[in-house]
């Protein structure tokens, strides 16, 4: 199929076998009772879609390449927005988000859920466990002043879940909070690893 995979889309996959040999012993029957990768940033060469496979335990996580011909759907996480998950306080916070979000946001941004409660909305699967954080996707093309960071850093603080926002910059990933803060560099999250920037929007 033709695409483009952006990280932390969730993406449907054909099977097991799309992830290549020597597998842990978790992914077959993970991948067998729900058939869902979510993109990951590492480095890839063409044709090929770097995935993280979640198991039903917190630790079983498995990192793969996958042919872009064994992806049969991709979710991104704004297409989620709308959607809440099962647990309700989390249902709660991603409502109270939304409504922020709406108030906040400029014309060209998006956001969705990612993390355990993107993958639930998604897959169906539950995911989520009542002690979970609802991780936050915002799509910043244009640069986000720090103002507007720091005011929805101190939004979010006072739902009722807590939240962990990351911007999707030009330049990487970068947490909403290290943004915000007053000045200095921030951590900039790429396929080639992590690094140290000014300003993600300049690069």
């Amino acid at each position: 199929m033709a695409m483009t995979a952006r990280p932390h889309d969730l993406l449907r996959l054909t099977g097991a076998a799309a992830l290549g040999d020597a597998l842990p012993d978790w992914v077959p029957a993970s991948i067998a009772a729900c058939p869902w990768g979510v993109v990951r940033r590492a480095p890839h060469p063409p044709g090929l879609v770097p995935v993280g496979i979640r198991g039903p335990e917190r630790w079983q996580r498995h990192a793969a390449l996958v042919p872009v011909g064994a992806v049969t759907r991709s979710v991104p996480p704004e297409a989620l927005c709308d959607r809440r998950p099962r647990l309700p306080l989390l249902a709660a916070t991603l409502s109270a988000v939304a409504l922020r979000l709406a108030t906040e946001l400029d014309a060209g941004a998006t956001w969705g859920p990612i993390g355990a409660v993107g993958f639930e909305l998604a897959t169906g699967q539950p995911a989520p466990h009542p002690g979970s954080d609802l991780d936050l996707l915002i799509r910043t093309p244009h640069r986000l002043e720090r103002t507007r960071a720091a005011r929805l850093v101190a939004a979010f603080a006072a739902l009722p879940g807590r939240v962990d926002c990351q911007l999707e910059t030009p330049g990487g990933g970068v947490c909403l909070t290290e943004w915000a803060r007053t000045g200095g560099p921030v951590m900039v999250r790429t396929d080639y690893g992590p690094y140290l920037v000014d300003d993600p929007w300049a690069l």
